[in-house]
């Protein structure tokens, strides 16, 4: 066995453990083949790695090694991705129901058409990240159980995007996402569409669906490990006080404590028929007080580092005093993204909507505010 650093790291090598970081169980022994795992693994502040020379397809040397270069789809304008990321989600709605049909027939899941589903979200992503992550926000109340997969979906293909990760084990994570409630299928109706609070009782009835998620997708046909993680753990914490097995600390791998960031921030962010989600900026602080004991704290960091400050369909407050819309934060500023303005407060009056760069013009963001205080639907402009 050999120690070596981040910078000798190359592909071929086959790495036998991660000191500093035994979390990391996904991606802690074999071939390093992706270079997207190298970019995953410096993210995640890994500096140290264990290798076995005996198996590696390549010495490690001590220059850095030349980046691979891959072909990156070109990006396209927001514009033209929002109606296609509209259409995608209409149909992702479909698939949902149709897989809870088929789980509540009694029928076996196909992962045929959730592959393709995975592959399409992905596309999305990399064409424009600000189309989904904008139209995430977008949701009704009466159909939370659907919304919400997809947006948890969206999440972690936006977080395992920001670490690095592509190839396979984006696919995978994409697809354990929009699997991981299917469970929820088999909760009764009376306590899944309660509109109001659950009892005590009602809600350790509603905790099983974890489990059914388990069971369900590790009976399916060609389901890998990853995805399987990302449905089982999806409610685990890292103090073991999460559900359905009450896994502590190394038992959750980084599949498991991807989701269970993104389950959080997606339902947190979201109304339901008993109350109404928070704004998006104070749900990352949410996320934040929630470290180190039940989610990862590291993770966390980076998730909110892929948001950003003020989240893509976040709605904010000018210092010009007008209202404005975050439309895209990629390659931009924390607190100069593009924004839409859609309303003057002064005046309290609707104005034409008009994108703007905040860094070339002498405005710039006060606070996120809630919508609904001032009577506007974000579906409205988007």
């Amino acid at each position: 066995m050999k120690i070596i650093t981040i910078d000798q790291l190359a592909l071929g090598m086959y790495v036998e453990s991660i000191p500093d970081h035994p979390k990391l169980s996904m991606v802690q022994k074999g071939y390093i083949k992706d270079p997207s795992t190298l970019g995953m693994l410096r993210n995640l502040g890994v500096e140290r790695i264990v290798i076995d020379p005996s198996k590696s397809k390549r010495a490690p040397t001590v220059s850095k090694p030349q980046p691979v270069a891959a072909k990156t789809p070109a990006k396209d304008s927001l514009k033209s991705e929002l109606p296609k990321a509209k259409k995608l989600l209409t149909q992702a709605k479909q698939l949902q129901s149709r897989l809870m049909s088929d789980v509540k027939l009694g029928q076996q899941l196909d992962l045929q058409p959730v592959n393709i589903m995975a592959d399409e979200f992905i596309g999305s992503i990399f064409r424009n990240q600000s189309a989904l992550a904008c139209l995430r926000l977008i949701k009704d109340k009466d159909d939370y159980l659907l919304e919400h997969s997809l947006g948890v979906t969206i999440l972690m293909t936006l977080f395992a995007r920001a670490l690095g990760i592509s190839g396979t084990t984006l696919h995978q994570l994409c697809v354990g996402s929009l699997l991981h409630d299917i469970g929820k299928i088999r909760i009764p109706e009376a306590i899944l569409n309660k509109p109001g609070k659950l009892t005590p009782e009602e809600f350790e009835v509603m905790k099983t669906h974890a489990e059914h998620s388990r069971q369900i997708i590790s009976s399916t046909p060609g389901i890998s490990k990853v995805s399987l993680d990302v449905a089982a753990m999806h409610h685990e914490k890292l103090d073991g006080t999460g559900y359905p097995q009450g896994l502590k600390g190394e038992q959750i791998t980084m599949a498991g404590r991807m989701v269970a960031i993104c389950d959080i921030y997606d339902a947190m962010t979201a109304d339901r028929v008993y109350h109404k989600g928070m704004a998006p900026t104070l749900a990352l602080k949410r996320l934040l007080g929630m470290t180190p004991n039940g989610l990862d704290k590291n993770l966390v960091v980076k998730f909110i580092q892929c948001l950003g400050v003020y989240p893509n369909g976040c709605m904010v407050e000018l210092s010009s005093g007008r209202v404005g819309i975050v439309m895209e934060t990629e390659n931009r500023k924390p607190t100069k993204p593009l924004v839409k303005v859609v309303y003057n407060l002064k005046t309290q009056t609707h104005i034409m909507p008009n994108e703007i760069e905040l860094e070339r013009y002498n405005d710039h963001i006060l606070k996120a505010i809630d919508p609904r205080d001032h009577k506007l639907e974000l579906t409205n402009y988007l």
